[in-house]
């Protein structure tokens, strides 16, 4: 039986095995089956999509995953080499895979994501998790040290709306670390409205700011392109 086959069946027996999230799918591809045409509509479906996938992908076996055991080293060497005792905006934090072990390196840390998302995270007992709009954030200027977004710009309607979000709450000289699926390939992933590479960030984000690093890691489990870590700089 080939890998794809048996990545179907679990996905089916998930399903049939949890009937909210079938709920979930019935509301996502009816109601919001026309969710291109407008901003509204898309987030809409977003939170509806990305329930089903955080779901899925919460357990001790998706964080066992060389490709997440790598991310959060990757994330907790960053952050380590930027500074100590950090306010870090983790926006699109999912269930808090990121924000905890951040978190418990000594750093205040508020997580964002959308409604139906922030109640996984809630769930980890994280110290300060909002519900919220990563091309609207609810922050005051030059709140945080360090700005993360993780799979998140990749599923945004307008990802420069977030990328001018980021740097009005991000305190002078802060840091940017985005991550996202290298190269057109990552359209394949039907939640995905955008696709990068480490020169389209530098050009969408200079002169505001600056590069200054990223990591590239191999496709796992079947995904279509590489995932780049990259860390910028405010200017």
């Amino acid at each position: 039986m080939s890998t794809t086959i048996k990545r179907r069946i679990h996905g089916l027996t998930y399903l049939l095995m949890n009937p909210a999230q079938v709920k979930h799918l019935i509301i996502r591809e009816t109601i919001y089956r026309r969710r291109n045409k407008n901003r509204s509509g898309w987030v809409e479906w977003q939170k509806y999509d990305t329930y089903t996938a955080a779901s899925q992908h919460s357990t001790a076996v998706a964080y066992a995953r060389p490709l997440n055991l790598a991310r959060i080293d990757t994330f907790t060497s960053l952050i380590n080499s930027i500074g100590k005792n950090l306010a870090v905006l983790d926006v699109g934090c999912g269930d808090g895979l990121l924000s905890e072990p951040i978190a418990k390196m000594g750093n205040t840390v508020a997580s964002v994501d959308l409604p139906t998302i922030t109640k996984l995270a809630q769930k980890r007992h994280m110290s300060y998790v909002v519900s919220g709009d990563a091309e609207k954030l609810a922050f005051a200027d030059a709140s945080f040290n360090v700005v993360l977004a993780s799979e998140v710009v990749e599923h945004l309607w307008n990802p420069e709306n977030f990328f001018a979000e980021a740097y009005r709450v991000l305190k002078d000289k802060g840091n940017l670390i985005v991550e996202t699926p290298e190269g057109k390939e990552g359209l394949r992933y039907d939640a995905h409205k955008h696709y990068f590479t480490v020169e389209i960030l530098q050009h969408l984000l200079e002169p505001k700011f600056s590069f200054q690093k990223f990591e590239r890691f191999s496709p796992e489990w079947g995904a279509p392109t590489p995932t780049i870590i990259v860390l910028f700089s405010k200017n």
